[in-house]
This record gives C-alpha cells, sequence and structure tokens, in this order.
C-alpha cells in the first residue's frame, strides 16, 4: 500500500521559472530579476529589469535614467 503524503510537506514543484527570482541584480531598483527577462536601454545599453523602463516620447522604451534626462532637456 503506498504512503499517503504528509501535510507538512513541501510541493515538490516549483512555480514558472519567469515568476521565480532571478541571479542578476537590477542597477535601477536593486531587485533580482532573470536573465531572460532583461531589458537593455537603446539610447545607453544598460541593462535593467522590465519594470525599470520608460517610454519616451517618441513611444521608444528606454531605461529610468534616459528618460529622466530626455524630460530635462525637453523643459
Amino acid at each position: 500500500m503506498p504512503k499517503a503524503p504528509s501535510k507538512s510537506a513541501a510541493p515538490a514543484t516549483l512555480g514558472p521559472w519567469w515568476l521565480m527570482d532571478g541571479d542578476e541584480e537590477c542597477p535601477a531598483c536593486g531587485q533580482l530579476y532573470i536573465y531572460e527577462l532583461e531589458f537593455r536601454c537603446p539610447e545607453c545599453d544598460v541593462m535593467s529589469c522590465i519594470h525599470c523602463r520608460r517610454r519616451h516620447s517618441d513611444g521608444r522604451w528606454v531605461c529610468v535614467s534616459c528618460a529622466e534626462n530626455s524630460n530635462q532637456e525637453g523643459r
């Protein structure tokens, strides 16, 4: 007769890879992210997580620092 799983045992399966913490650290926010979900700024080629990107006035996605610089220049 097979053993019944104990109620206190942790589940054997992990979550999807894109929902787990990664090994890369975002320089903008300091959070860990997965390399495959990395964002590279087309202006300065800085790597960051996908949450640290902003839409430029011309519709392109750029990093936070490039977005702030373009906002200051446009004033």
